[in-house]
C-alpha cells in the first residue's frame, strides 16, 4: 500500500451534483476514515466497481461520506468561480498556472480584449471583480501549498504578497482560520 503520497484527487460523476455546485472549484479536508478509504480504493482495476457489487456499495458510501463532508464544510471552504467565454477561460487558465504574478493587464490581453471589455465580461460571468477572483485564486493557491506543509512565509511570497501580515489578514478573512493554524488542522487531517 502506497502511503507517501503528497495528495489525492477524487473525480465524481457530475451528475450526482447540481448545475451550481460544478461551476465552481471545491476543496476540502477529509476525515480521517474518508482518507483510509481513499487508501483502500488503490486495491481495485478502474473496471472492477462495474462488475463487483462489494465494490459498487463502497463507492456509493465513499461518494455520500465526501459529499456530506462537502456540505458540512460548505461554511468553512471557499469557491473559485468559472468562466465559459472561451477568451475569460483563456485568461483564467493562464492566470491559474502562476497566480502570485497574474495581473489585470496580462489578464485582458491573454482574453484580447480591452480592459474594459474584459473587466465587464468577467464581473458578468463571474459576479466579481478580477481584483476579488484573482486574490480568491492566491489563497486557493495558498491553501493547497500549506496544506502539502510548506512554510507560511513561503508560501505568503510564492503567492504574491509582500506583507506576512496582509497574507495572513486576508487568509484568515476568505477562510476563518489562520495560515498557520489552516496548516496544522491540514496535517492533523
Amino acid at each position: 500500500m502506497m502511503r507517501n503520497l503528497d495528495g489525492v484527487s477524487v473525480y465524481f460523476d457530475p451528475a450526482h451534483f447540481s448545475a451550481e455546485t460544478l461551476e465552481r472549484i471545491q476543496t476540502f479536508p477529509v476525515t480521517a476514515v474518508i482518507k483510509e478509504m481513499l487508501f483502500h480504493t488503490l486495491r481495485w482495476s478502474d473496471k472492477s466497481a462495474e462488475k463487483m457489487p462489494v465494490e459498487q456499495t463502497f463507492f456509493q458510501a465513499l461518494f455520500l461520506l465526501c459529499q456530506e463532508q462537502m456540505k458540512q464544510k460548505a461554511a468553512e471552504t471557499f469557491t473559485l468561480p468559472r468562466v465559459t467565454h472561451p477568451s475569460l477561460v483563456r485568461a483564467m487558465d493562464s492566470a491559474l498556472v502562476d497566480p502570485g504574478h497574474a495581473s489585470l493587464t496580462q489578464a485582458w490581453h491573454q482574453a484580447g480584449m480591452s480592459e474594459r471589455s474584459f473587466r465587464r465580461h468577467f464581473l458578468n460571468e463571474t459576479g466579481m471583480t478580477w481584483q476579488a477572483w484573482i486574490t480568491q485564486a492566491r489563497l486557493f493557491h495558498a491553501a493547497t501549498l500549506l496544506a502539502e506543509g510548506q512554510r507560511v512565509t513561503d508560501v505568503s511570497a510564492e503567492v504574491g504578497y509582500a506583507s506576512l501580515s496582509a497574507f495572513a489578514k486576508a487568509f484568515t478573512h476568505l477562510l476563518g482560520q489562520s495560515p498557520v493554524r489552516f496548516r496544522k488542522s491540514q496535517e492533523s487531517n
